[in-house]
């Protein structure tokens, strides 16, 4: 069973902070998402849609893989699944 997609949220942080946004709030504007929504992706309370995602690639750079890193919950050969 795979777990759903987190945003890394340090990645976006650290991002964001170089483009001078260190609230929330500077962060929802720039992106055009509300304060919440950027709040439930920065908490993990919430999966990023891709639309969410797209917007956040473009406003900071940031790629895709590095915002939702691969987790990879496959067994590996020859240990058993839990």
């Amino acid at each position: 069973m795979t777990s759903q997609p987190r945003l890394c949220a340090q990645v976006l942080l650290d991002r964001a902070r170089e483009h001078g946004d260190k609230l929330d709030i500077e962060i929802a504007r720039r992106v055009r998402l509300t304060q919440s929504t950027v709040s439930r992706l920065l908490t993990g309370q919430t999966t990023p849609s891709l639309s969410s995602l797209v917007a956040l690639r473009a406003a900071y750079g940031i790629s895709l893989d590095e915002l939702v890193p691969v987790q990879d919950d496959t067994p590996k050969a020859g240990t058993a699944a839990p």
